[in-house]
């Protein structure tokens, strides 16, 4: 798994002390003056050219003459007008400085300050859960031919439900490679995680996002338990506001069924359930990030007495969070979970007509005010 870069914290820099500055400046300023004038040129005061006088030996470090001219405060004793001026004109400008710095200072508070508040700010999005039929049960020796089109015709439906509901975040399941191929090439809004990065199996269960609402900060993948007990890496992302700067971790999966092909897999959706609740819920503990949890989990009351029973995960179909599990009165096998944080609102429950044998499941969900 990726680690996560965190931003460096601001250090303000001390601002140093004017009178001692300035005083260090005025006695520099002193000597180099007075070595200066060793070197002045002189008139001769009958309107001839003027002279220049040689240069004397540099009087040694500490020398009597040094000392005389510079008092303890900086200045000179031989109330030198222009050479108080100077040391008045170069604390003036530190002054100056001092100013341009501490309004700089106060400029770069304000702005983190607005930054951080953005990110505190509440959030919506339209995430859905939506199983779309893989290519292979509609297509040349598939098991369901006669009612459904092909993938190619399903496709275009289920990107009409997808921009129709106004979907920001979805998981997908089911998704083939000729899937993915055909909806990268007609929905370009929407960026995918993992793609086709990690061959033929995971490539089932991407999850895409539209790509004006959201970036991609961390990807990585989680092994499953599938039919069997075979494992497949399912995703999970972080992704941040493309405006607010908010962000969340949205998984995606898809536990087995029992089938007269599959047998009964009972115990790898247990499992498989285990997997996903422990590693989920560190993510969000690790640093309150929320997390939203999108999945074709084959089960109904099983599934969400499970993930809800720790009391971090409540589902966008209601029910209780926490002990003595209460599903809701109506359940799909398609669900959506999120993380303490996350607030669910207009739950819906889709049918895709024949782009399908699964409705998309979808709602609101609200990212709430961070402290």
């Amino acid at each position: 798994m990726n680690h996560r870069k965190r931003p460096p914290r601001l250090r303000t820099v001390p601002v140093p002390r004017v009178g001692v500055l300035a005083s260090l400046l005025v006695v520099v300023l002193v000597a180099a003056l007075a070595w200066a004038a060793t070197w002045a040129v002189t008139d001769d005061g009958e309107g001839g050219s003027a002279t220049t006088r040689e240069a004397p030996t540099q009087p040694s470090a500490g020398s009597s003459d040094e000392t005389d001219a510079i008092d303890a405060t900086g200045g000179t004793d031989d109330g030198d007008p222009e050479s108080d001026e100077a040391g008045q004109g170069d604390d003036e400008q530190l002054e100056k400085s001092v100013r341009r710095f501490r309004a700089a200072q106060r400029k770069l508070a304000q702005r983190v300050s607005k930054q951080l508040a953005r990110r505190s700010a509440p959030l919506e999005l339209r995430v859905a859960s939506f199983n779309v039929l893989g290519a292979s049960h509609t297509g040349a020796g598939g098991n369901k031919p006669a009612f459904y089109p092909d993938a190619s015709a399903r496709m275009n439906m289920a990107i009409g439900v997808l921009r129709g509901n106004g979907i920001d975040v979805v998981g997908f399941q089911e998704f083939e490679a000729s899937q993915y191929g055909m909806f990268t090439s007609r929905a370009g809004e929407y960026s995918l995680y993992p793609g086709l990065s990690l061959g033929d199996k995971s490539v089932r269960f991407n999850i895409a996002w539209r790509s004006s609402a959201f970036e991609l900060v961390e990807a990585h993948t989680i092994s499953i338990p599938y039919a069997g007990g075979s494992r497949i890496e399912m995703p999970v992302v972080l992704l941040e506001s493309t405006t607010t700067k908010r962000r969340a971790w949205f998984a995606n999966f898809h536990n087995p069924a029992d089938t007269p092909s599959l047998g009964n897999n009972a115990r790898w959706r247990a499992e498989a359930a285990g997997i996903e609740i422990a590693h989920l819920t560190a993510l969000h503990e690790a640093d309150g990030t929320p997390v939203i949890v999108t999945g074709d989990f084959n089960e109904r009351a099983e599934i969400f007495c499970r993930f809800t029973a720790g009391g971090v995960f409540s589902a966008a179909a209601g029910g209780s969070t926490g002990g003595g599990c209460a599903p809701p009165s109506s359940m799909q096998v398609d669900w959506i979970f999120g993380s303490t944080g996350v607030a669910f609102d207009g739950y819906a429950v889709s049918d895709t007509g024949r782009a399908s044998d699964h409705a998309m499941v979808h709602a609101t969900a609200t990212l709430v005010a961070s402290q």
